[in-house]
Parts: structure tokens; sequence; C-alpha cells
């Protein structure tokens, strides 16, 4: 399955915005995103596993969306679980400095953890808690679900551009990379 051949099962009118997307993250330094497509040819995600963050366009039963998340590496035992990294909260603040609109669309848009038996149960390790300008919400993997207009796809990169500016101060400060983080010990309630 080549890149043209997921891209042409795409729905039409968003060809351009998964191209334009495509282009940008590649491109992208310090970050450094590594496009994957789904054997089925029907979902094309980007990783920029340093720092943990994935990009994903999806079609299924004829239904498109795309998203962005801080995923979770989950080889082994539920206490090895980790994320890699999750710099959504540091990120909001940086672009609310300057672009407060696009901060609230943002945390507006994080995907709302439906709990209980609904998800994963009581103890879900995808359970993400965030706090934002004096809001919280639990999220499903910290996942930011996008609508389908081309705002939603200008804020994906967008968010992704500030992000990548956020990583790059932490390298020009010496910060060292990001640990693990071991998900069976972050306190996911709210």
């Amino acid at each position: 399955m080549t890149f043209e051949n997921v891209l042409a099962k795409m729905p039409h009118e968003f060809q351009c915005e998964i191209l334009e997307t495509d282009k940008y993250l590649k491109a992208m330094r310090p970050l450094k995103f590594r496009r994957a497509l789904d054997k089925n040819g029907s979902k094309i995600t980007y990783v920029a596993s340093e720092y943990g963050i994935s990009y994903m366009f999806k079609i299924s039963d004829n239904e498109f969306k795309h998203n962005f998340q801080w995923y979770i590496v989950f080889n082994g035992k539920p206490e090895t679980w980790h994320r890699r990294a999750d710099y959504m909260e540091e990120t909001l603040a940086k672009i609310s400095e300057t672009d407060n609109p696009l901060s609230v669309r943002i945390y507006d848009a994080l995907k709302n953890c439906p709990g209980l038996d609904n998800c994963y149960g009581e103890r879900c390790l995808a359970r993400t808690p965030y706090s934002f300008n004096g809001k919280k919400k639990l999220t499903c993997h910290g996942s930011v679900e996008l609508g389908l207009n081309q705002e939603s796809f200008c804020d994906a990169r967008e968010f992704i551009r500030n992000f990548n500016e956020l990583v790059k101060v932490k390298i020009a400060n010496e910060e060292p990379p990001p640990e693990k983080i071991l998900v069976c010990k972050i306190n996911r309630s709210i």
C-alpha cells in the first residue's frame, strides 16, 4: 500500500488538507514525524516517538476522522505501560499567550473519557486528567478529536507548531529528554 493509494481512499474534500499536513509534519524539526500506513489502507499515522505524540487520519465505515494524542506504549504488563511524554498542558499554556481562542478550541476538543464500564473500568490506564484555564477534564488517551473543517486542520498544525517551538526551547535550555511516565503511577482522577 502506498501513500497515494491510501490518500485516494480518503474523502476527496479532505485530501488537500492531508497532503498539506503530510508535507508540514515531515519537514518539522526538532520533532521528527514518521509516517506509517495501515495495511488495510484505512489509516495514515504520523508519530514523533521521542516526544510521544501521534496524529492520525482514518476512514472506517465511510466515516472520516482525524486526531492527535499523547500515546501509551503498552508492550508488556500494565505496570510497564508508559507515555514517552505528555506536554498537553504546557503547550496549551504556551498557545494561550498569543492565541487564547486556539488553546480553548484544542482544550474543548479533548475527547472525554466515558469512564466506568464504558471505557476500561475504574482503573483505566488510558484516562488522562488535564487542567487548563481553571477547568479540569478527564480525557481518553489525551486525544484531541478534531472537526471536519479547514479550521480544525489548521488548528492541529498550529498546535503541533507550538509544541515544536516548546521542544526547541527545551533543547536550547539543555533540558533532558522526557523520561517515561509510568501510567500506573498517574492519578487518573480530577
